[in-house]
């Protein structure tokens, strides 16, 4: 639908504008938002390198800031006085949890008060408030397991959790967007499975970081 563009509308707006690495805030605040407002990109995202550039373009909306002038960042810093000053901090963001299977394997609701896990096509959901559904005892034991095959069969057997969906019918994959749907729109979303090469490449890059700033 589209709204009419000489009205102006007052909508609670959320974004990040604090640099601070593994602290970045998360401000809640309402704007005047209409169609032809440019500040209205800004919502919901992480918006430190558009302001450090006095930047409308969604483009520049990333926290990344490695080539930023000394004048960018302090007109950056200027903007982060304004918005701590001027409205309320609800939030830091949390990078995502990357995890290996076996990583994965040991949020399967067995240990009294750990969370419960489960990955669907590589996205971990915190299903520990579903544990009479997915845990040990539940009717799709999943926890701590890649279920997305089992999900597209719906499937009860623990022996179908894996990833592998080459040989799934379109009514198996409807089957499995459906679920898909319902855990996102349920579930929140801690991270994403990563493979042992995608680790071992992953702490290479890291250390080569490491050694260049060394």
């Amino acid at each position: 639908m589209m709204l009419p563009r000489a009205k102006t509308f007052t909508v609670p707006v959320g974004c990040f504008v604090c640099r601070k690495p593994m602290q970045r805030q998360l401000l809640d605040h309402s704007l005047p938002v209409c169609s032809g407002a440019g500040y209205h990109i800004f919502a919901g995202k992480e918006v430190s390198r558009a302001l450090a550039k006095m930047s409308l373009v969604e483009e520049d909306c990333n926290g990344n800031l490695d080539d930023l002038t000394k004048h960018q960042l302090d007109v950056l810093q200027d903007w982060e006085t304004k918005f701590q000053e001027k409205y309320e901090v609800v939030g830091q963001v949390v990078p995502p949890k990357q995890m290996t299977l076996q990583e994965l394997s040991q949020y399967d609701g067995s240990i009294a008060g750990k969370p419960m896990y489960l990955a669907i096509r590589g996205t971990v959901f915190d299903v520990t408030t579903g544990k009479s559904f997915y845990g040990p005892d539940g009717v799709y034991p999943f926890a701590g397991r890649e279920c997305a095959r089992a999900f597209a069969m719906v499937s009860t057997e623990v022996e179908d959790c894996n990833d592998n969906l080459e040989d799934m019918s379109p009514a198996e994959m409807d089957s499995l967007r459906d679920w898909e749907s319902r855990f996102y729109s349920k579930y929140p979303i801690i991270g994403n499975v990563q493979s042992e090469s995608q680790r071992a490449d992953a702490e290479r890059q890291k250390s080569s970081r490491a050694s260049q700033a060394a």
